[in-house]
């Protein structure tokens, strides 16, 4: 293989990799505008003990269920434009995606309005302006979460052909999608989160101690000015959680792509033995900053 090919190669990897951070920075951002996953049985529970909110409270599903459904629905969709209708890709992904949008904010809407419902029991008002607020935020990150997604398995299902199986998979769009969504909530849900349940949500209490269980739904209700909506906690995670989640995402797309790529140019054995050197020194990273931040902050209380 020429130099040029390879340079092709690892060009098309950047592109994948920057797309891998989008998704992952974005879905995270949407997850919090929404108060989904993690951090959002707190908010359900916030009522339940007292505190009366102004955040969003919609969690459809887990992150990975949610964002699974965007990623097929719009992998679907974009199939049937580009391959059935011969829509050119541009288009074919910008109105998937729009389509996408509108069911993913229907089920928004009906979960919002059926769990605040659900706790008026409890004296939380339904507030309809909190609504209005945030579906937009809703509405525009989910939107290019789902397009970064939608363009990722485009191209890892065109690449696999044009480069002879060295990069990419030889997997149908809307399953590429699925597994793209799928793997984009779990990273939110596993890295995003930490940014906004223990942080954001418990500023009252001190860092590093998590959420002891007598203190689950004494959520922080009160922002710099006013009440605090998940406006103001997606501006917080949008400077910290967000860009983890991205970075993970990334990350993982660039390590992994780096193995299948020795792999694939070399021996299998290669490839095998590359992805080993890859878990010991991210097991040894993880360690090191695990100490140094004990070392730092001091234990666990």
């Amino acid at each position: 293989m020429g130099f040029e090919a390879l340079a092709v190669i690892l060009a098309v990897l950047s592109l994948i990799v920057a797309l891998g951070t989008i998704i992952g920075w974005f879905e995270d951002l949407e997850s919090d505008a929404g108060s989904q996953s993690n951090p959002n049985s707190q908010v359900q529970l916030a009522p339940q003990v007292g505190v009366l909110h102004r955040i969003y409270n919609k969690a459809i599903s887990g992150e990975p269920v949610s964002w699974g459904l965007i990623g097929v629905t719009s992998g679907m969709l974009f199939s049937i434009l580009w391959y059935g209708f011969h829509l050119h890709p541009l288009i074919a992904v910008v109105a998937s995606c729009t389509f996408t949008m509108f069911v993913h904010l229907s089920l928004a809407v009906s979960a919002f309005l059926g769990r605040t419902s659900g706790v008026k029991v409890f004296g939380q008002p339904l507030f309809l302006d909190v609504a209005a607020v945030n579906l937009p935020l809703i509405a525009a990150h989910g939107f290019i979460g789902s397009t970064a997604i939608v363009a990722l398995s485009y191209i890892f299902y065109t690449s696999f052909f044009r480069f002879e199986g060295l990069l990419g998979y030889p997997v149908p769009i809307p399953i590429l999608g699925f597994l793209l969504g799928v793997m984009a909530g779990a990273i939110g849900s596993s890295t995003g989160d930490i940014h906004y349940g223990a942080e954001r949500q418990f500023q009252q209490y001190p860092f590093g101690e998590g959420v002891p269980s007598k203190n689950f739904g004494h959520i922080t209700i009160r922002a710099e000015a006013g009440w605090r909506t998940s406006a103001d906690i997606t501006y917080f995670c949008a400077k910290y959680g967000g860009p983890m989640a991205g970075l993970c995402y990334g990350l993982i797309l660039l390590l992994d792509n780096l193995r299948l790529l020795a792999g694939n140019f070399t021996t299998s054995l290669v490839g095998l033995a590359f992805g080993g050197l890859i878990i010991a020194g991210l097991f040894a990273t993880n360690r090191y900053l695990e100490k140094n931040a004990r070392k730092k902050f001091g234990v666990y209380a």
